[in-house]
């Protein structure tokens, strides 16, 4: 793998929660890039009037290019080599949006359980948008009171009683994001951006969604993977938050989008044989740590 790997995280997250996918990839010789996104980590907090332009400038920048903007779109001036995008959940949104910005330097993606709120909409997904819709109705309804905004967005996306199992500390992280959370949400809300924009001209694309996955991202996934022409593995087992639940399938997806360019595209696939038991051992090792 020639290309730098770039690992996006979704909402309420972080770059750790990448972890023992990175760490796997690194193993096996990848250059791995984590970032995180405005709001998470080290980086500054997003603007109050935030929006997704904001931040692909902030990545952009992480990736050791210039963001400029034509339009209010980002495209990145510099020579920052070849990058594979490997996003998750509203990363994938993110993701996309970069995609446009990098230009043919994103030399493929893999999207991972993706959550994109304009698609959806555009193409009468009612169903799904409703799920959205109502998700962001009872979060902002919420959102004053951090702990009981931050354990609906957990038992939303991870289950019910995810937010008990996370222990204190980590249910005071999420419920920190909270103000980060709004503004996130409130962008892919008003996001506006055509499947045909953000599909237009796709790199070599693999998709994963899991097989007890909500409503919107599966209907996402079924969506850009038509657009994307991509090849969709249905991870077995698996929820929305696949690189914490099931890294091995994700490292393996990685791993495996080189002999995927040869595939015919569009080919939709069940991940029913274990992962490559290279990248199983390197997760196993470390009992999904580094």
């Amino acid at each position: 793998m020639t290309d730098t790997i770039v690992l996006l995280h979704g909402g309420a997250t972080g770059s750790s929660s990448w972890n023992p996918v990175a760490c796997a990839l690194v193993s096996s010789g990848a250059s791995v890039v984590a970032p995180d996104m405005l709001g998470y980590g080290a980086s500054p907090p997003p603007t109050g009037s935030y929006g997704i332009p904001e931040e692909v400038a902030h990545l952009t920048r992480l990736l050791g290019l210039q963001p400029h903007s034509c339009n209010g779109i980002i495209y990145a001036v510099g020579f920052g080599g070849t990058f594979h995008l490997v996003t998750h959940s509203l990363g994938s949104l993110i993701g996309l949006h970069l995609r446009r910005a990098l230009g043919a330097r994103v030399r493929r993606m893999t999207l991972v359980d993706p959550v994109v709120v304009s698609v959806l909409r555009e193409c009468g997904e009612n169903d799904a948008y409703a799920e959205m819709e109502e998700q962001y109705q009872r979060f902002m309804s919420l959102s004053t009171d951090h702990e009981a905004a931050a354990h609906f967005f957990v038992d939303h996306w991870s289950g019910a009683g995810a937010w008990a199992a996370m222990g204190p500390r980590g249910r005071a992280m999420v419920a920190s994001l909270v103000p980060t959370l709004r503004l996130e949400m409130s962008a892919t809300r008003s996001d506006m951006a055509p499947l045909a924009w953000l599909a237009e001209s796709p790199p070599p694309t693999t998709i994963l969604v899991g097989e007890r996955t909500l409503l919107a991202p599966r209907a996402a996934a079924r969506l850009l993977g038509t657009a994307l022409e991509a090849t969709t593995i249905v991870v077995r087992g698996a929820a929305h938050m696949i690189p914490i639940t099931h890294p091995a399938a994700v490292v393996d997806a990685v791993q495996r989008a080189v002999v995927a360019r040869n595939r015919s595209k569009g080919e939709r696939e069940y991940l029913t044989r274990p992962p490559c038991r290279s990248a199983r051992r390197l997760v196993e090792s470390r009992g999904g740590r580094c």
